[in-house]
């Protein structure tokens, strides 16, 4: 049987020739190039033990300093085991592209029919097919193929700037967690000192029963404000491990305790609806994935009527010793299925896929919108708290001590001004954190960090970047 290694030995070379690599290193690195155009990061895909042993190396000074937010995003996309698993994404993508560029294995038959009278020769027989319209459609399934893995790129980048998102805003929480301690720790130690006084005072006759349980009212309210705060903080600490991936030794980090202060320029908020439209990862993937659609569903239009053909060859030798060669073809006729039930899923998917599209850019619309208005707000309560509140605190709180030393004002009177800062010093820094919380959902909202130099970047074939 000659004509079969023929055939073989003619196809397999351009076959070869177009088959994908099954390797998604190329593909993680745009994942990685778009990972750092966003928020100037890097992310790293360990596949064996020595790069997970390098990784380990990398993050074990950065946990030895009192950590960042900067610092802790940095750990968190080298060693978060979720993101990772999520990379593994990529190389399923991957796979499908080089499965896609692939033709089906050739059927190869045979059979062996033995006569039952002379002559006594066996009639052998044997056949090779492959399927033609796997053949035709091949390009179109590797375009298809191609763009899904487009998407999971963009999937997977979104996971990224989500996890150093989610990063930042436990970070930011953790540390105002932390400074709300330290002042209602200050509370009580002030709140106390004022209920050892009364309580010296009530010993030695000078006040009675009611104005001592007055001092030590506030001690004990305040003793239990504080514990709340504390086991949130512990809380918080603990969600930052699960983020940055840490376990055992690694545990034992420090964190800046003081928020970052109010910075003297805000970001540009300009066209940031634009900008989040033409950037946002995750729009780009439903974009992405009302083109895939689109697609599937014209190329099933297009093959609706086409039969499922099988051609190869088939070579008999008969009883008699004499052999026959020639080609071989099997049709499906389209009678009973047409296609149109898997064009009517496609379309409805189409639909589905532009409704959803359309929808999300809305809301990224609206969210951009809502983020900036809490910035703004954010900034203008921490300005005002800082201009206004806490220097008529201060102000307060020292002539309080004046008084008090040309004795106008007693010991209780200096305790109460000192209390009443506290509490000055604790909403100042609950409307910093609110400020920093604004900033990184602002920064989400757009799909990546704003700065100065922030110019919109399409990653979306065909959308339209200047809607109002």
């Amino acid at each position: 049987m000659k004509t079969v290694p023929i055939i073989l030995a003619g196809v397999l070379p351009l076959v070869i020739a177009g088959c994908a690599s099954t390797n998604p290193q190329a593909a993680f690195d745009g994942v990685d190039k778009t990972v750092n155009t966003r928020i100037g990061e890097s992310v790293q895909w360990p596949r064996n033990d020595s790069t997970n042993n390098e990784i380990a190396m990398v993050i074990e000074p950065l946990l030895k300093t009192n950590l960042t937010a900067s610092v802790a995003v940095t750990i968190a996309l080298l060693n978060n085991r979720s993101l990772q698993a999520e990379f593994e994404e990529i190389g399923i993508s991957q796979a499908d592209v080089a499965q896609a560029s692939r033709l089906k294995n050739i059927e190869i038959a045979g059979s062996w029919r033995f006569p039952d009278r002379p002559p006594s020769a066996a009639d052998i027989e044997y056949s090779a097919a492959g399927n033609l319209l796997d053949l035709l459609t091949m390009p179109a399934k590797k375009k298809m193929a191609a763009r899904n893995l487009e998407q999971t790129k963009l999937r997977v980048a979104n996971k990224v700037l989500q996890l150093a998102a989610d990063v930042q805003m436990t970070f930011y929480n953790l540390q105002a967690q932390m400074e709300l301690v330290d002042r209602l720790d200050t509370i009580f130690e002030v709140n106390n000192a004022a209920s050892d006084l009364a309580q010296r005072q009530y010993d030695a006759g000078n006040i009675n029963e009611l104005e001592l349980h007055n001092q030590q009212a506030p001690s004990i309210q305040s003793q239990l404000n504080l514990m709340k705060p504390k086991a949130e903080a512990q809380a918080g600490r603990e969600h930052l491990n699960r983020l940055l991936g840490l376990s055992g030794d690694q545990i034992n980090w420090q964190i800046v305790n003081e928020l970052p202060s109010l910075p003297e320029n805000e970001l540009p908020l300009e066209n940031l609806e634009s900008l989040a439209v033409s950037q946002r990862l995750d729009l780009a993937a439903s974009r992405s994935q009302e083109e895939s659609i689109a697609a599937a569903l014209h190329l099933k239009q297009h093959t609706r009527f086409i039969p499922g053909a099988t051609i190869g060859v088939d070579t008999e030798r008969t009883s008699d010793g004499q052999r026959v060669t020639g080609p071989t073809l099997a049709l499906e006729i389209p009678i009973f299925d047409q296609g149109q039930p898997a064009i009517a899923k496609l379309a409805a998917e189409f639909q589905q896929a532009k409704d959803d599209y359309a929808a999300k850019e809305i809301n990224v619309r609206s969210g951009v919108r809502e983020a900036r208005a809490a910035l703004l707000a954010a900034r203008e309560a921490v300005e005002y708290s800082q201009k206004n509140l806490l220097p008529l605190r201060k102000q307060i709180l020292g002539e309080t001590l004046l008084h008090y030393n040309a004795m106008q004002k007693n010991s209780y009177d200096l305790l109460a001004a000192k209390d009443r800062e506290q509490n000055a010093e604790q909403v100042n820094v609950e409307a910093l954190r609110d400020y920093w919380l604004a900033r990184v959902e602002l920064e989400r909202a757009v799909g990546g960090r704003l700065t100065n130099e922030t110019k919109p970047t399409s990653i979306l074939k065909g959308a339209n970047h200047d809607k109002p």
